[in-house]
Order: structure tokens, then C-alpha cells, then sequence
């Protein structure tokens, strides 16, 4: 790949293969609900859920999930879904230019924070693995296929490549490399994990890393679970 992009290709899925073994098959407990352990690996001492802005483009800021329910008169929590704290049915109360969170893209401000947590707590900072789903229509990821080594979750195939941390913040025109669906160090301290539909991001580590994420002001992170339902009907304290 080309340099800028600080990547290498990746030979062999043999380094994925931990993350094969540690994810619940999507919708596996039951046919009403997906959980948390399809998105990310089981393992971990603690888990955090990273959730996406909102960008109010008449005041070019950032605008918090749990600000909106402000809004909304909706309940913040860490199960919370967009779709059901966005709903404005009071018309004097919606928030002009609003535009909804990133799906499937972790954005580029959260993902420099990040990683400068996520670097203290890992001894392999220069090598880390970034697995990006093959669906993606950046051009810059057509020169992978047959270059770089592939792999299989149930729902989902990868191209995993490797490169330094530093790699989580990188975005350009041809590939906003948040595109990154799943990436870890090479000790395997950490785990942050983005699935393609959704406006959130899910961090495991040990405690002390997830207490960093939950403890900075500038990201919006809540305490997570293997337990906690992501599937459209998650949000069982706003989905009435």
C-alpha cells in the first residue's frame, strides 16, 4: 500500500484468527436480539461504548447524544439509540442543521484521542492490526485484493493489514482509514471495534484503559457489556 498510509500488507489471516474465535455469531441467543459479543471480542477486563457526534452544522460544532436528549426530553444511557433519541415531536424544539453521527466510521477527532489512550496501554504501539470490511468503495482499497491476506467473521469479510497506531487517525480523500471495522496491537491489550451500521464504537481493554476512555471529557464514552443489545430495538428505556 502506499506510504502515507503507514500500512503493510498482511500474508497470512493467522493473526486474526483469535478474533474469529472470540465473537458470538451475530444473533445467536436469539432471533429478536444481537448483543454486544457480535462486535466485540470476549475477554476483556472492561468494555466502553464510544458513541459518535452529531455535527450541527448552523453552529460547526459537535453536538453530544446526550445533549440531544436535552432536546428531546429522551433518557441517556449507555444503550441508547439514535433513532430513538432523535425524535423531535416538538417542532419548536428541532435542532436546524443537524446531521445524524457516523455510521460505520469512527471520526477522525474521536479516533486521535483514542489512540493516544490506547497507546499508553500497549507494549506493541508500532504494530498493530487493522482489519477493514471488503464492502467499502474507496479506491484506494482495490489495490489490496489478492495483495493482503483476508478473513471471515460470520456476517462480514476483512482485508487485514498492519501498521503503527498512528495508522487509527489517518484520513484522506481516497480512504478515511476509520473505515477500519476492527483493530488491535499485536500483544492484544486492546480491542476497539466499529461495526458497519452502527454510529458507535466499542473499546475492551483493562480497567484502567476503559477508565481513561470513560474519564475523558471529550469523548462521550459509557460503561459497556458483552450483554448490551445493538440491534434496532436495543434501547429499551426510549423504544416506547
Amino acid at each position: 500500500m502506499a506510504d502515507d498510509f503507514y500500512l503493510t500488507s498482511e500474508n497470512s489471516a493467522a493473526e486474526a484468527q483469535w478474533l474469529i474465535e472470540s465473537v458470538e455469531k451475530p444473533w445467536s441467543r436469539s432471533k429478536y436480539a444481537n448483543y454486544a459479543a457480535a462486535i466485540i471480542p470476549r475477554g476483556f477486563a472492561a468494555y466502553t461504548r464510544l458513541f459518535h457526534p452529531a455535527y450541527l452544522e448552523d453552529e460547526d460544532r459537535e453536538i453530544t447524544w446526550s445533549e440531544i436528549t436535552k432536546y428531546t426530553g429522551r433518557t441517556p444511557h449507555s444503550q441508547m439509540q439514535w433513532h430513538t433519541i432523535a425524535n423531535f415531536n416538538n417542532s419548536d424544539k428541532c435542532l436546524k442543521g443537524l446531521t445524524a453521527p457516523y455510521t460505520g466510521r469512527l471520526p477522525e477527532r474521536q479516533a486521535k484521542i483514542l489512540k493516544e489512550i490506547l497507546r499508553k496501554y500497549t507494549s506493541t504501539p508500532d504494530n498493530c492490526y487493522f482489519a477493514i470490511w471488503d464492502g467499502w468503495g474507496f479506491p484506494e482499497l482495490e489495490k489490496l485484493t489478492n495483495k493482503t491476506a483476508r478473513f471471515h467473521l460470520p456476517d462480514r469479510s476483512y482485508y487485514l493489514i498492519k501498521g503503527r497506531i498512528d495508522t487509527a487517525s489517518i484520513q484522506t480523500p481516497s480512504v478515511p482509514i476509520q473505515a477500519a471495522g476492527i483493530w488491535w496491537p499485536a500483544d492484544r491489550a486492546w480491542c476497539a471495534a466499529t461495526e458497519v451500521d452502527m454510529m458507535w464504537t466499542y473499546i475492551g481493554g483493562t480497567e484502567d484503559c476503559i477508565n481513561e476512555i470513560l474519564a475523558d471529557n471529550r469523548l462521550e464514552a459509557w460503561k459497556a457489556s458483552l450483554d448490551d443489545r445493538v440491534d434496532i430495538n436495543g434501547d429499551c428505556i426510549n423504544n416506547i
